[in-house]
């Protein structure tokens, strides 16, 4: 009998790895349904499935005496749910623990109190609060603005049990049966995007568990001083001369760069997301590769849409779930269909759930840093939720599940194994490694796919949309980068005078030169 291959084995089947991380999608979302039927024969799959998994109506919600409780629900659109969920650190605790303190109900996540919705003595989570907090963030809403939600009735916050069928999103669901889908990978922190994307490259946040402008303050400065100071991977890719890149729609809309500080480190190093085609047709990929997804105009991102102007204004669009699917199926493809397609691993996972159902209880982990001064007095010593994870490669074989438990710090020990770049923070050390997902044994080929079938259309219908949170604080931070080169300040009404995505993608591309940013 041979000897069962090393880890170095296996991780020497790929010279390059490319990630695509998309936004706020939990797992039973995008996946749950993955395998309506019931797994392949001998292999488990924690989906829906099979099981019961009912969250409970609040009864301060209208028609909670008619609709006690709502279990998983087909998804409608590309657009659900709608509006926004809540994914902030409070938003959260509702969602694992089905409580709301008192003080906490209806209003703004700006105003909500300690504990922060976690139940005293702490129980396990029973993840059955997603009705219970996107109930409670709809009627947090301004009522003046959105009269539809002042009172939600059981069509709106039943929304967020929706998920999505193999049929509506074939392209990750062909990926994930064809190649590997891991069931059991969460998010770092139980909270937002630039805490769990800082988590990737930094293993930490720096003790942050709310993106910048967050609940309405102004506390880029303190992010600033807290994480910029973090070594990242690409600091040991540099010391280990090995090359990387990230890739980014508008160059100076990168989360990587703005959350690590990089735009004045490593300018050369960003580029725009046509410049990934470019460097696989002219065989300089690197070895490492980050791509972003559109976070403006007629964004692909995935993310929920935000209320912005008004429900008609979104319903009349395509959907940021279908407009994924094809930025999904462009990279795979652009890999595919190349010489790179043999020795590439390619990842397609989200930064974080963004409020949107699960059902898996997130795991214990260590906190990276051992802070006493943390955001919110979080302690960082649990996870946050499951989300989707895809693994492609030549040497994955079909129909692979992946049930261990993993999180986001597995990608930096996972890279330490590969190319020796040593660990971050103490929580990387303690993340499980995935070089079991590959064989020795190579495939014959990558399947074809089906692209998404998607109306013609632009970034002019989304030009005068009001900006998301997300994108203000991108704005807010490449503001501040922008005033530490030219040695002005702004304080955050830059905001007032850059309201819409016209105006924003403009500041942006104007920018670019400040910064240095060649794109060559």
């Amino acid at each position: 009998m041979a000897p069962s291959p090393t880890p170095k084995q296996l991780l020497d089947t790929f010279d390059h790895v490319v990630v695509l991380m998309l936004e706020n999608r939990s797992f039973d979302n995008l996946l749950g349904k993955l395998y309506p039927e019931g797994a392949p024969a001998g292999k488990s799959y924690a989906g829906l499935q099979s099981g019961i998994f009912l969250n409970p109506v609040p009864k301060r919600a209208n028609e909670s005496d008619k609709y006690p409780d709502v279990g998983p629900l087909p998804a409608q659109d590309y657009f659900q749910p709608f509006p926004d969920p809540g994914e902030v650190y409070q938003h959260v605790n509702t969602q694992l623990w089905n409580q709301v303190d008192p003080d906490n109900i209806g209003v703004d996540e700006s105003k909500m109190k300690d504990p922060y919705n976690i139940p005293e003595p702490t129980p396990s989570a029973t993840m059955n609060g997603f009705v219970n907090d996107y109930q409670n963030t709809l009627i947090a809403l301004d009522p003046t603005k959105y009269p539809d939600y002042a009172n939600p009735d059981y069509e709106h916050y039943s929304v967020i049990m929706q998920t999505y069928s193999t049929n509506q999103v074939k392209v990750m669901s062909t990926l994930a049966k064809q190649f590997a889908v891991f069931d059991h990978w969460f998010c770092s922190v139980p909270s937002q995007t630039w805490c769990n994307r800082a988590f990737w490259h930094a293993s930490t946040s720096g003790g942050r568990v709310i993106n910048p402008l967050g609940e309405g303050g102004w506390s880029f400065s303190d992010w600033r001083d807290r994480v910029w100071s973090q070594g990242t991977i690409f600091d040991r890719l540099e010391a280990k001369k090995i090359s990387w890149n990230v890739y980014a729609p508008l160059v100076l809309s990168s989360l990587t760069y703005l959350i690590h500080g990089l735009y004045l480190k490593y300018p050369f190093h960003l580029h725009g997301f046509s410049k990934f085609q470019n460097h696989i047709d002219e065989g300089k990929l690197p070895q490492y590769s980050f791509l972003e997804p559109k976070y403006f105009g007629q964004h692909n991102d995935q993310h929920p849409s935000s209320i912005g102007k008004g429900v008609i204004d979104y319903k009349t669009k395509i959907g940021s779930v279908i407009l994924g699917e094809k930025l999904i199926y462009d990279v795979y493809n652009a890999i595919k269909n190349s010489d790179y397609q043999d020795n590439t691993l390619l990842i397609i996972t989200h930064d974080e759930h963004g409020g949107c159902f699960d059902h898996i209880v997130p795991g214990k982990t260590v906190s990276p840093d051992n802070e006493t001064n943390t955001e919110k007095s979080f302690d960082f010593q649990r996870l946050g939720v499951r989300v989707p994870m895809i693994m492609i490669s030549s040497h994955i074989q079909p129909n692979t599940i992946m049930s261990d438990a993993f999180e986001h710090t597995s990608f930096i020990s996972t890279l330490n194994k590969k190319w020796d770049t040593g660990f971050l923070t103490k929580r990387d050390p303690t993340s499980r490694t995935f070089e079991s997902v590959f064989t020795l044994e190579k495939r014959a080929s990558w399947p074809d796919i089906a692209a998404p079938n998607i109306p013609d259309s632009s970034d002019d219908a989304y030009q005068g949309d009001p900006l998301n949170d997300l994108q203000k604080s991108i704005i807010y931070g490449i503001s501040q980068v922008v005033d530490q080169v030219k040695g002005s300040r702004i304080g955050p009404d830059i905001l007032t005078h850059i309201s819409t995505n016209a105006i924003a993608m403009a500041y942006l591309e104007a920018h670019k030169e400040t910064l240095g940013i060649v794109d060559e």
